[in-house]
């Protein structure tokens, strides 16, 4: 199945070659003069990113930009703007935009955007951030600290408490236990909370562009900065900055990232104006379960981990939180399932529960909302009663 683009442009002329420069790609391409217009395809279809002009007429950028964080928060966003209107452009990333292209620009400036921004939303679909109800002092949780498995009680208090205080943090867990969430977490009930939850995907970004990434670049720094750009430690000062996979990050970054903790500044390159480094670095990573692997690797910078891990949270796998899937998690996801369906939800038969129970969850929690959710789409109340009953072939 290819990759779905949304594109809003006024321009006709714009809407046309975008629109062709992305089908050759080999995207599937839907394009709308307007945000009226887009605002069906919006609500119905499976979009992966949405490409839109930041100054229109009517409806302008900024508005398809809130309509998408309020409705489909983990939807990347991507503004073209013109050479005069970058600053309005850095206030769309401030406020939640994936990225912006300049206009004229090259088809490579496109398809790099474009595919930083499609390898983010597939990350997020592995690692979903859903709510709901916790009895722990935070109130609304993500559902990976949801359960009454002390491991789970644990972590959560401890998400509390961390919440509380100022200092960097380290998550380690397997890819889909919920890290991103989790981070999120974090910054939602911390005093910063009123600022912005910036994120960087490392493994997205070519080692080339991580340091520019980073801390930013001035215009004429380098043959292709054309234009000046923030990095996202900027785009998160006052607030959170998730560094997702962080063990990606090239030397030259992890030295970069380094610098700005130890100075607690930094500056963008080819800049003069020094940023104090007023943020919370929240680091997650899904290669070793132990923090053994970064005390020890030659690959990491040694003394940046030491900075970044004040905080070490370690999330379990499913397959060791037994009582949590079957007491929570499953049962959460079965009513979210027949809640998206829009009909009256069943219970899961003996035998699709002790099947849920015997699987060893290799992708956690987006593997079982999956699973979960096919076998409600296979329900049929008049076939199978009041059961959702184990798929045939599973």
């Amino acid at each position: 199945m290819r990759d779905r683009i949304l594109v809003i442009d006024d321009e006709p002329n714009l809407l046309k070659i975008l629109s062709a420069m992305l089908s050759r790609k080999g995207y599937e391409v839907l394009s709308y003069a307007g945000f009226d217009l887009a605002l069906g395809s919006l609500n119905s279809e499976d979009i992966d990113v949405v490409i839109t002009d930041l100054s229109m007429p009517q409806k302008t950028g900024m508005d398809v930009l809130a309509y998408c964080r309020q409705y489909s928060p983990d939807l990347p966003v991507v503004m073209i703007t013109a050479f005069g209107t970058v600053e309005s452009a850095v206030g769309a990333l401030k406020a939640g935009a994936f990225d912006f292209i300049t206009k004229p620009f090259e088809q490579s400036d496109l398809f790099q955007v474009v595919e930083k921004a499609i390898e983010s939303r597939r990350r997020r679909k592995r690692e979903p951030a859903l709510e709901m109800m916790s009895a722990s002092g935070l109130g609304q949780v993500q559902v990976p600290l949801f359960g009454n498995q002390p491991d789970t009680v644990s972590l959560r208090q401890t998400v509390e408490r961390i919440s509380q205080s100022r200092s960097h943090v380290f998550i380690l867990g397997e890819i889909g236990t919920g890290k991103r969430s989790v981070a999120s977490e974090i910054h939602r009930y911390s005093d910063r909370a009123r600022g912005p939850f910036v994120q960087l995907h490392c493994e997205a970004v070519p080692p080339a562009f991580q340091v520019s990434e980073l801390i930013g670049i001035e215009k004429g720094a380098s043959p292709i900065a054309f234009v000046s750009r923030p990095g996202k430690l900027e785009l998160a000062l006052g607030g959170t900055l998730l560094l997702d996979e962080v063990t990606a990050l090239s030397v030259d970054a992890q030295n970069e990232l380094f610098l700005a903790l130890e100075r607690e500044s930094f500056s963008r390159i080819g800049g003069a104006k020094d940023y104090p480094l007023d943020l919370r670095i929240v680091a997650t990573s899904s290669k070793s379960k132990s923090m053994d692997f970064f005390l020890n690797s030659a690959g990491f910078h040694f003394e940046l981990f030491q900075k970044l891990s004040v905080e070490v949270l370690q999330l379990k796998p499913l397959r060791e939180r037994p009582v949590d899937l079957e007491t929570h998690l499953a049962p959460y996801y079965f009513d979210r399932a027949f809640r998206r369906r829009g009909i009256e939800a069943a219970s899961p038969s003996a035998e699709l529960l002790d099947w849920i129970k015997r699987q060893s969850w290799t992708g956690n929690l987006g593997e079982l909302e999956k699973k979960i959710e096919q076998a409600v789409n296979l329900y049929d109340p008049m076939l199978h009663g009041q059961r959702v009953t184990l798929p045939s072939g599973w």
